[in-house]
């Protein structure tokens, strides 16, 4: 009787925590809802596309890819040019996370396509996912994410025990949820006000369709600082392929195909000065016809890769004007930038991609 009361009372006690954690009053105090990764910016994007899914239905095109494609591809610029030279109108979500690399978009794709089933599905990516230095990067938020094990696995008795019921639980509850944006206070001593901090940074930062709005620009005439360019040569290496990237984009085009989405890559643009690093009286640092080359054999992977699956690879066009305060730093464009950019990626693949796949039904992906 002692085992049955307190299981009993257990049970009660949750009912209550979940009870009270739904309310209005504790929601209001909470930014977001939290997945466990204590990444604030992709779970920004997880709950805005929850709000845009409530106000417009389950989108039909997805961007993915890292923080070029958050800060480049407006969806709006991207879907109106589209449906402009096509005739198809496709509602587009961006979801681009900062830090991202390709091998962890494979992850939030699987999820994604397979809970809403889009027709379209645009990969931004450039030489920058493929570098030596991201072949050893590791992201153990996404590595060992308990909500991530969740989505992407079935259950087994073995990832039981790893942490798939926690996946669920974090799915589910909101009480659960909460503990897990409680827990992101521990680095700050448990000070749930650095929490708040870390979330409002963010405020202004997304759109509704999950794209980047800062208008922050740089002049890139301006010269490189050194510590930029050394971190930059330190990312390429002996500029070597991270093949673990290019791998892992291939999943990311079977995987949405086989969801029955059309799928295209798009090059992400940077500006010219990326590849001179010019120092003080506009040196130009050694290194530009390495990282020459390196673009070419990464663009030659890319374009043998899209052809293996059918698919098209937009490369970009060095030619497009970008306006003087286009640019948020020299590999992401700002919000100015973008919407030349989204808008002439927009025309060419609408006239280079065949019809999409149908609408899906109304029930489809909800």
């Amino acid at each position: 009787p002692v085992l049955a009361y307190g299981a009993i009372l257990f049970v009660l006690a949750c009912a209550l925590g979940e009870a009270a954690a739904r309310m209005s009053f504790v929601q209001a105090h909470i930014p977001y809802q939290a997945y466990g990764t204590n990444h604030t910016q992709l779970e920004l994007q997880l709950n805005i596309l929850d709000q845009f899914v409530r106000e417009h239905g389950a989108p039909e095109c997805f961007i993915f890819c890292s923080s070029q494609a958050f800060r480049e591809m407006d969806p709006q610029a991207f879907a109106q040019a589209f449906e402009t030279v096509s005739g198809e109108q496709v509602t587009c979500y961006n979801f681009g996370v900062t830090g991202s690399q390709i091998w962890s978009t494979s992850i939030l794709n699987k999820i994604l396509v397979e809970k809403y089933r889009p027709r379209l599905v645009v990969i931004g990516t450039s030489y920058l996912d493929y570098t030596e230095g991201r072949e050893f990067q590791i992201d153990e938020r996404f590595k060992q994410n308990d909500w991530l094990q969740y989505q992407t696995n079935s259950l087994t008795l073995n990832n039981l025990y790893e942490g798939w019921f926690n996946g669920w639980l974090t799915e589910h509850s909101y009480a659960w949820r909460a503990l897990n944006l409680f827990s992101y206070a521990a680095p700050f001593g448990m000070r749930y006000s650095e929490v708040l901090r870390e979330a409002h940074k963010w405020d202004g930062e997304i759109g509704g369709n999950g794209f980047a709005l800062s208008q922050k620009f740089i002049n890139p005439n301006l010269p490189v600082e050194e510590g930029f360019a050394k971190n930059l040569m330190t990312e390429f290496g002996n500029f070597s392929v991270s093949e673990r990237n290019l791998s892992a984009l291939e999943e990311t085009i079977a995987f949405s195909q086989n969801s029955g989405a059309q799928v295209f890559l798009a090059e992400m643009t940077y500006n010219s000065a990326l590849l001179e690093l010019k120092g003080p009286k506009g040196v130009v640092r050694a290194g530009k016809e390495e990282i020459l080359a390196f673009i070419e054999k990464v663009n030659a992977r890319l374009d043998s890769i899209a052809s293996k699956h059918g698919v098209i690879f937009l490369h970009a066009d060095p030619s497009l004007e970008i306006p003087e305060n286009g640019w948020f730093d020299l590999y992401h464009l700002n919000r100015v930038g973008a919407e030349p950019f989204s808008g002439w990626l927009g025309e060419q693949a609408g006239r280079v991609l065949g019809p999409l796949p149908p609408a899906r039904a109304a029930n489809e992906g909800e």
